[in-house]
């Protein structure tokens, strides 16, 4: 399933344009817990790093896959990203996101936090992304 669609540019120069479309279909994908959609916006050999947590997962296809599969389980009822706020640099191939976002776990807790991420492109996919969550909480285990 595909939450959201996004045209690559033909010339795989990344615009501002791109850049914003890009981070907000990844988010859609997270929210409709749609692996295969948040997979296909990762280099194969990309690193996420939970900066506020002092962790990091590596590879598209196992450290993320491994990450999103466990939030995706843990956050199956709700999860929901909105007001965000973009500075891209097209550029340097980079974007950085402030957003907040709300979960409700399967045990019915919410939570809210406000985040900000750094992505860092390698072509047109992301490559390094370090994520800042609010209050030290950390949902990427």
């Amino acid at each position: 399933m595909v939450t959201a669609t996004l045209t690559r540019p033909a010339d795989q120069v990344a615009t501002y344009g791109y850049l914003v479309n890009l981070v907000e279909r990844y988010f859609s994908c997270v929210d409709a817990n749609d692996l295969d959609g948040v997979l296909d916006c990762f280099t194969e050999d990309a690193e996420l790093t939970i900066q506020s947590a002092h962790s990091t997962h590596r590879g598209r296809d196992e450290g993320l896959r491994q990450m999103y599969e466990d939030l995706f389980k843990t956050y199956e009822p709700r999860m929901r990203h909105i007001h965000f706020t973009h500075v891209a640099d097209p550029a340097n191939n980079r974007i950085a996101s402030q957003f907040t976002v709300e979960l409700t776990d399967t045990d019915g807790t919410e939570t809210t936090l406000t985040n900000c991420n750094f992505f860092y492109l390698e072509g047109l996919r992301f490559h390094r992304v370090f994520v800042y969550m609010s209050d030290g909480v950390n949902v990427l285990h």
